[in-house]
């Protein structure tokens, strides 16, 4: 009986799904803003919520990425999620570490905003206790960005009080001039993926989605860690070009005409399971498999040398050292034992060096061209110098 009642009180809830606000008039909270301002406040600001959960925790980041992003840009002229490139005037930092009940939905999160000035100066800083109750059921996440909304609402109120002569002299306010990396002095990097030096001055090639939504990124090469710079990238051809400051680098060969044939023997050097395996890059080999992409795509090609998470972004070489394409991704395992009840060792795909020619001609980014007539250990051995690890901060 216990059970049926439980039963029906969880259907009960799951009917009264709270209604998702859609704009920061229709977010109910005490605090008020001073009768001198008005919003929108004259002030860019970026956002960026704090990615890590503990294991024993609730993972609503979703929800209070989506709230921040809503209260912030109705509250200051222009408000954009973090990333690299955003140049700002305040860096409003969000973090919720959640509790669930699931037995009738409630939940509440330790709910923490910090404020950064430009020029890296801490001044503002609250932790408040975000709260929803069961009315909705298990899976009211409305409520769940409600009361996100609300709290971040309420805080940005009282900073916004707290500096109203700040805010009303933008004049006051520093021009940034911190790297965005300074903001996040204790961060752990969130993932990991490779690349490798296509010239001597420090330019490097990886793929896009290495980089992709990082708030910034650096290389790391037998324990030094260096900064990077974004040259140019295309998420559609999954590349990206950086500059790596302070080195002068061994490099890759890009042959005039390459020749990609189906069968050819390549092997590829990368950085698989960082924080697993070793520091130092490993090697794989196999041959080219198909010359043709998933479903065919064209300027990708598949090829068996085995991969695992780390390697994306990697050179694939052929035996002689000469470049054959960029490291892309792999058959998922997961959709392919659902969709045909086994799975496919070794499918991987790379980008055609062909197409990372005209990729970086179109970007003006110089490469060296030539043709490695090397045997297989010193070309290898090259290969391991020009590779690099790439650390991605979210």
């Amino acid at each position: 009986m216990r059970i049926l009642a439980l039963l029906i009180v969880f259907v009960a809830l799951s009917g009264c799904e709270a209604t998702r606000v859609n704009n920061v008039n229709s977010i109910k909270t005490k605090a008020k803003l001073n009768n001198t301002l008005s919003l929108p406040i004259n002030a860019d600001v970026a956002f960026h919520v704090d990615r890590s959960v503990p294991e024993d925790k609730v993972n609503f980041i979703g929800q209070l990425e989506s709230a921040a992003e809503l209260v912030t840009q109705e509250m200051f002229s222009s408000s954009k999620k973090l990333d690299s490139d955003v140049k700002f005037d305040y860096l409003i930092k969000l973090k919720a570490t959640s509790d669930w009940d699931i037995v009738w939905g409630g939940w509440d999160s330790d709910f923490t905003i910090q404020i950064f000035s430009a020029d890296g100066e801490l001044i503002f800083d609250k932790a408040s206790i975000a709260k929803a109750s069961g009315s909705g059921g298990v899976y009211d996440f409305n409520a769940v960005f409600n009361s996100f909304a609300k709290e971040t609402k309420t805080a940005l109120i009282d900073f916004v009080n707290a500096n109203e002569t700040l805010l009303l002299n933008p004049t006051m306010v520093s021009a940034q001039s911190k790297p965005v990396k300074y903001f996040f002095k204790d961060a752990e990097p969130a993932m990991s993926g490779t690349g490798f030096f296509i010239n001597n001055k420090g330019v490097a090639v990886t793929a896009a989605h290495v980089i992709d939504e990082c708030i910034f990124y650096e290389t790391q090469e037998k324990g030094v860690k260096r900064e990077v710079e974004l040259i140019a990238q295309s998420n559609l051809l999954d590349l990206a070009v950086l500059k790596v400051k302070g080195i002068d680098s061994a490099s890759v060969t890009i042959l005039e005409e390459p020749n990609v044939t189906l069968g050819k023997q390549v092997f590829t050097t990368g950085f698989p399971l960082s924080g697993i395996l070793s520091e130092y890059p490993s090697m794989t080999m196999g041959n080219i498999s198909s010359l043709g992409g998933l479903k065919g795509a064209k300027g990708f090609f598949q090829f068996s040398a085995p991969i695992q998470p780390g390697n994306s972004g990697g050179a694939i070489l052929d035996y002689k050292g000469n470049l054959v394409g960029v490291v892309s991704s792999s058959l998922n395992q997961s959709i392919m034992l659902k969709k045909s009840g086994t799975v496919a060792q070794n499918v991987n795909f790379g980008v055609d060096v062909e197409l990372l020619k005209k990729f970086l001609t179109k970007q003006g980014v110089t490469y060296n061209q030539g043709q490695s007539e090397t045997a297989f250990e010193q070309s290898s051995a090259n290969a391991v110098e020009s590779t690099i690890q790439l650390l991605c901060y979210k």
